[in-house]
């Protein structure tokens, strides 16, 4: 049977059969979506509850030329369906390649006052910076991190001089450690110097130098839909991309169905999605709209993507949380690098999967089964029988398909339902 086809249960046990999974990791999907309370009143304040998200496996990929098995967090219907659909496409030409720039954090330390010679007081200052920094955060250079440079920028028209701390996180996401390096060497440049006052110290969300990248190539012989050739269905999605670049209100849901198997993989591992798409889209501009490109290059439609990707490996919800500590064995426990390249990865396949349903059938056909379910549900059929009866009866007529006649077909399914019973 397809993997699609399978219970919950009979995934479960594929995975651990494939090695993805130990025992263990599998008990923790086994007793479903909850958090334990402990746990969650100890991460967030006020804790009354946990919010679960649906978590799939999109399969499929080939990754730097490694089978992997993708977890997403997510509760759009199709985003996983679709990824995976998109990967299948590039299997036989290698899958996805990836490359990573995993050059550091900015850290900006700001002060209120004015400096006569600023790069010669850095300049003076500097060894004394490194020090500082390695002393509050000991550990960070046995994990390839530390501080890698400082720069100093003066803002005369507001009184304010800032020192821009580049710092490389090792394996973390990073948000303490920069904050915490840069709380430091404010505290130790204001008693420094008589002539600045420290105004703050703060992490920047914006990533220049964390980035992923990754190239996929899909044979023509892979894209026939809707009764067209593949090397049109190509060049279609080629179209397509260039009008995203000329369009920003294309740019925007392009982005969207990016972020939908990005967000989704830096979700299921614990990373923090706000930061991600914080650099992401804070990378954007007139001349660079979307973060990927189509062409057409021997017979193949080649897609590329260049994005910010500040995530990590280890630290925070990444270590914490049971269901992101099985994501992250899911995925055969990656380094930083590796994860990076991974959502690149998926972030590509999605926009790949939207381009060919949008150029060919159309974006609603693909949604339409799940959309069905989720009438259903919102209806109150709760057991997959009833569920499977309201979308037959309602794919018959989609044009039809809404509540009011999900709950009409559910209430006659109770009916029939009860005088079997009687």
């Amino acid at each position: 049977m397809k993997f699609q086809e399978l219970t919950t249960q009979e995934r479960i046990d594929q995975l651990v059969r494939e090695g993805s999974l130990g025992e263990r990791e599998a008990s923790v999907l086994a007793e479903g979506p909850g958090l334990p309370t402990a746990m969650a009143a100890n991460m967030i304040e006020n804790q009354v509850g946990a919010f679960p998200v649906p978590l799939g496996i999109a399969r499929n990929f080939i990754i730097d030329g490694r089978p992997t098995s993708v977890p997403l967090a997510v509760e759009e219907p199709s985003v996983i369906a679709a990824a995976g659909n998109a990967a299948k496409r590039c299997r036989d030409t290698g899958g996805f390649v990836t490359s990573v720039e995993r050059g550091g954090l900015i850290g900006q330390v700001v002060f209120l006052g004015h400096l006569e010679r600023p790069e010669a007081f850095l300049e003076a200052h500097l060894d004394s910076i490194r020090k500082v920094s390695r002393d509050a955060h000991p550990s960070l250079e046995e994990h390839g991190g530390g501080l890698r440079d400082v720069c100093v920028v003066t803002y005369p028209e507001a009184d304010i001089v800032e020192f821009r701390l580049t710092i490389n996180p090792g394996e973390a996401m990073g948000a303490n450690v920069v904050n915490t390096i840069s709380e430091a060497v404010g505290r130790y440049i204001e008693r420094a110097s008589s002539q600045l006052r420290l105004l703050m110290a703060i992490l920047s969300n914006s990533a220049p130098l964390q980035r992923a990248r990754a190239t996929a190539r899909f044979p023509f012989s892979q894209l026939p839909a809707s009764g067209m050739e593949g090397s049109l269905v190509a060049q279609r999605i080629v179209q397509a991309g260039r009008f995203a670049q000329l369009s920003p209100q294309r740019a925007v849901t392009q982005n969207k169905g990016i972020m939908n198997g990005v967000d989704a993989l830096v979700l299921a591992t614990g990373n923090d999605t706000r930061n991600v798409a914080a650099a992401a889209y804070a990378a954007l501009n007139e001349h660079h709209r979307t973060w990927t490109q189509w062409d057409v290059q021997n017979d193949c439609l080649v897609g590329v993507i260049d994005i910010p990707m500040p995530i990590g490996a280890v630290g925070g919800a990444i270590s914490t949380l049971p269901v992101a500590k099985t994501a992250m064995r899911i995925l055969a426990d990656p380094d930083a690098e590796r994860l990076m390249g991974i959502a690149a990865s998926v972030g590509l396949a999605s926009n790949m999967a939207a381009l060919r349903a949008l150029v060919t059938r159309g974006i609603q056909a693909g949604h339409m089964n799940l959309q069905l379910r989720s009438l259903a549900m919102m209806a109150g059929a709760r057991e997959t029988s009833q569920i499977e009866r309201v979308v037959s009866v309602l794919s018959q007529d989609v044009t039809h398909a809404d509540l009011s006649r999900a709950k009409a077909v559910l209430a006659d399914d109770m009916t029939g339902l009860r005088w079997e019973r009687a």
